[in-house]
Parts: C-alpha cells; structure tokens; sequence
C-alpha cells in the first residue's frame, strides 16, 4: 500500500514566497513529458577542490535540456547521485535528467566528492560527516556555477529566481543538507569546525561568490538529515518520497547503513515532513510501503509516479498564480472538507453546476453535476484537484486522499 500526504494545500493561500505567474506555465509544462527529445552537455566542469584524502579534484556537470524549446527562462533543477559517500557518478542520473528535460526543466547532473580514504574498515560516522560537508560545497558550487551562467553567457537559459536541488539516497542527503543548513542552526563543535575548514556555509569549490546559492526548493528521493530541527520557517518548499521499511536511509529515525554496518545517525523523510509541517514549510512525503531502498524506482511505472510526482510539486511552485487562472477568469480557492479524507468530500451549503476532479498530474478522473459533495474513495491515495463551478463562479481546491 502507499500513502501520500500534503501538507500544504495550495501555495499561493499560503502566500509562499516562490508563488509567480511565470511566462512558460501553460496547464503541462513542468508536470508532464510535452517534448519527446532531449538535448545534452556533458562535461562542464564547475569547481574543484581537494577529497577527503587530500587528492586534487576537478568537478564536472552534465546539462540536459528539452530539445527545439522555445522558452528563453526555465527552470532548473540540479541532482546529485547514489551511492552511501563511496560510489556512484553523474552518469547515473541520466534517466532521472531525462525525464525532467522532457517535461520542460533544464536538468543538471554533478560530480561530488566521495569518500576515497580505506575502504576497511568502513568509514566513520565522522569521516562520512566530513565527506557530507564537502559535498554540500560542491553543490553550492554548481549552484552558482548555472547562475552565472544565466547572468552572462546565458547558455543554458535558466530562470535564476528558479533553482532547484535534490538527489536519490546520499544525492538526497547532500541536497537536504545544502537546502536546509545555514547560520541560525545550532551545530555540535565538530560540526562547526568541520564547516569552517571546509569554506564556511558557501564552501570552497569554486570562487563566484556573488551569485547566491539559495534554492526554490527540493526533491529528496530517500534522503535524509543528520538533525531535522534544523529545519526552520526560513527554509524552502520539498517533496519527499521514501520506503517505509528503508534499511540504508531510515524513514524515520536511527542509523543510515553501508553493507548493512550502521555507519552514521539520520533522522529520514518522516521526521524531516513532520517538524517542516509545524514549522509551516510546504511539503509532501509519499510514503511507499517496502523493506527496500528507493524500491519506487525500480519500474517504468512507478518512475512516472513518482518522478511526475515531483515534477507537479515543483510545478504548483512555478505556476501557482497560473493554477488560478483559466482564460482570464479569476478562480478562486475554496475550502473543502474533511481535507484530509477517506472518501467523502463536502463541498459547501449549496450544489455546483459541475465538478471535475483531476489527479496530481492533470489527467481529468471524472466529472459530475449537480452536488455539494462527492465521493472519490475509489480513486488511488494521493492529492486531486477539484475545479468546481456555479454559473460564472468559478472555484478550485486540493484535497488529500488518505488509504
């Protein structure tokens, strides 16, 4: 069984700071493949810096956009791979690239610095916590990296006020920390000497600080943080999917694992939803119900759920003001309840005309009229969209299916 919670309903309510019209928002862009080839760059290089170690490293990035587009400003999204700190490259982040490219985002694959001391014994939770670090440099780097670009080549057409980050297992980890940790978190004394050998919260892998390395938002496949409290009002909007009998990147809290050795303590995508959603950071966690890592990308099939799932979390950031629009007609937001549901939704005091109700990714499920509240416990656990109509009154609402 999988379950899916939002815990933010519709971010322009919530007046999230992200919300725009942007000008490529048009209902599918961004949340569905509308273009069929992809172009490539591969073997830009963005920074350096020196490995756990102490060798020399030239970092590198990949850059995947949607073939013959138009757009002159899109958004962007920059992944780092799998692989416990020890393995893993760019390159394995082809699929995951392509598919967002197809749905319009310029994406980015990177190079990041990996532990290279003895592979036995395993490393510490200290030595992989160092590693952590670097990476996190390393991210910001590529970060400012795609933004000067933007501000002088413009080679790749990216929307500077629209970067965002995230990465499967210790990509996600890497991205978490890189989205989440600044200089109004508490750190341990280790942690702060650890940070400040390695540049400071901006990191040394490359010397374009006046580009900023803030984020929109991210997308944590199986993630985690070394402490979720650090996780405050201030931070950005994410989407988290995770196993809940994960044994590498814990769900919840405990011990992330190498070969089944405990290696270093996390606190996974639960704890993280759960303390963002009091903190009052958009979020959305599904929950799939396995014993495996990163199981929902195994299949075709669930790589389009859960991939395209991502895809619509970023695109209600991106499109908000567009999602209240149709045809210049101002719809507006209306509560619904019991929101979260089982079944039963009420719509309000009196019938509407018509109710069409819509899955995350803008396939229309069915239609009815003349009601004031409807049933949808037969569809799949997730969030649907209802676009309700009365005359010319035109309203739209999400609501949480729960299974």
């Amino acid at each position: 069984m999988k379950y899916s919670f939002l815990f933010a309903f519709l971010i322009a309510f919530f007046g999230c700071a992200n919300a725009q019209n942007h000008p490529t928002c048009d209902g599918n862009r961004y949340r569905s493949e509308v273009f069929t080839e992809v172009d490539l760059t591969a073997g830009l290089k963005y920074g350096e810096n020196t490995t756990f170690s102490g060798d020399f490293q030239e970092l590198f990035l990949d850059v995947y956009e949607p073939a013959n587009d138009e757009a002159e400003m899109r958004p962007v999204i920059i992944l780092g791979f799998g692989g416990s700190f020890i393995s893993g490259e760019r390159e394995d982040l082809d699929f995951l690239c392509r598919y967002y490219a197809r749905m319009g985002y310029v994406a980015v694959t990177i190079d990041y610095r990996l532990y290279d001391g003895p592979p036995f014994p395993f490393p510490t939770g200290e030595q992989l916590t160092e590693v952590v670090v670097q990476s996190i440099g390393d991210m910001k780097a590529a970060i400012r990296f795609m933004r000067e670009d933007a501000a002088t080549d413009n080679e790749f057409k990216i929307d500077p006020d629209l970067v965002f980050i995230g990465g499967i297992s210790a990509g996600a980890i890497m991205a978490a920390h890189t989205a989440v940790i600044d200089a109004d978190d508490t750190f341990t004394p280790e942690l702060e000497a650890l940070l400040e050998a390695n540049g400071g919260f901006e990191g040394n892998s490359s010397d374009n600080f006046e580009y900023s390395s803030e984020v929109s938002g991210f997308i944590n496949f199986s993630g985690a943080l070394n402490d979720a409290s650090w996780i405050d009002s201030n931070d950005p909007p994410f989407y988290s999917v995770h196993d809940d009998g994960d044994m590498v990147v814990p769900y919840g809290e405990g011990f992330a694992s190498v070969f089944g050795i405990d290696i270093i303590y996390v606190e996974g995508s639960s704890v993280m939803a759960a303390i963002a959603t009091e903190a009052g950071v958009t979020n959305e966690l599904e929950t799939v119900d396995s014993d495996l890592h990163v199981s929902y990308l195994l299949t075709e099939a669930d790589r389009e759920q859960y991939i395209g799932g991502s895809g619509a979390f970023m695109y209600e950031l991106i499109c908000a003001d567009f999602m209240s629009n149709t045809n210049n007609t101002l719809i507006e937001t209306r509560k619904v309840y019991p929101n979260p549901t089982t079944g039963q939704v009420v719509l309000g005091e009196q019938n509407f005309d018509s109710v069409e109700v819509f899955d995350a990714y803008g396939k229309k499920m069915f239609e009815t009229a003349a009601v004031r509240e409807i049933q949808i416990g037969h569809l799949a656990g997730g969030v649907y969209v209802l676009k309700m109509q009365r005359g010319a009154e035109l309203f739209e609402s999400r609501v949480v299916l729960e299974k």
